[in-house]
């Protein structure tokens, strides 16, 4: 009896438990807004982890509760059902097997975005970005002009370059979602392409000194025209 319906209730409980975990990462996302092409691939990436992680974690669960009310003792004296091994070991090999296949299909799904991300160099508009305790500092080769804001053109290939006057710091806008360290010495790129306009804090999300807390910079994602205005050395 109880293996004829051990599957279709573990089933059951498992897509209630999915069911729920939907719902609760609809309600409270767990990703800020998403505003660059390269945080799409981010997002893909943490959304399939997320789906596998979930699936698992719904039928481990069913599994062990079906487990306590299916094999409890009958009485309180007595011992429940015990388990040595499986027949032929299936169990234990398909668990096994599974586990390597889904740890290979994840590093592949990780790999491939990566490469979406870093595979192509090129930019449209390159930026000097230094960092020092504790400010920002934006220079714009092709318009001869720099400031304390960093400002962007929706739908352009950025490269932004990154130095450091004293120690390590951290670029990092959330909603662009990826960071990159500047280090004293080095000259480090980072491709980012601005899908949607606004603005957004910079962030350094490396630990730099007493008054790191305070190390922000707005950013605006502008159109074609206010990029080319704000660009102008009045601004």
């Amino acid at each position: 009896m109880k293996n004829k319906h051990a599957a279709a209730v573990i089933a059951a409980v498992s897509a209630l438990f999915c069911g729920g975990l939907y719902a609760l990462f609809t309600r409270f996302p767990t990703m800020p807004l998403a505003a660059s092409e390269q945080a799409a691939h981010v997002d893909s990436a943490w959304n399939g982890l997320l789906i596998v992680e979930g699936v698992i974690y719904a039928v481990v669960m069913a599994f062990l509760l079906y487990c306590v009310v299916a094999f409890r003792a009958a009485k309180r004296t007595e011992q429940g059902e015990k388990f040595d091994r499986s027949r032929g070991r299936f169990v234990e090999v398909a668990w096994i097997a599974g586990s390597v296949a889904l740890t290979l299909a994840l590093a592949a799904l990780g790999a491939h975005e990566l490469q979406a991300i870093i595979g192509d160099r090129s930019a449209d508009i390159d930026i000097e970005v230094r960092a020092s305790q504790f400010s920002w500092e934006f220079y714009y080769p092709q318009y001869k002009t720099f400031g304390a804001k960093l400002f962007m053109e929706k739908g352009k290939r950025h490269r932004l370059i990154l130095t450091s006057k004293d120690v390590i710091h951290a670029f990092w806008v959330p909603e662009f979602r990826l960071k990159q360290d500047a280090v004293p010495g080095k000259a480090i790129p980072l491709i980012l392409t601005p899908t949607k306009l606004g603005e957004y804090t910079l962030l350094c999300n490396q630990l730099c000194g007493r008054d790191h807390y305070d190390m922000l910079a707005s950013v605006e994602v502008l159109d074609h025209e206010a990029f080319e205005q704000s660009m102008k050395p009045d601004f």
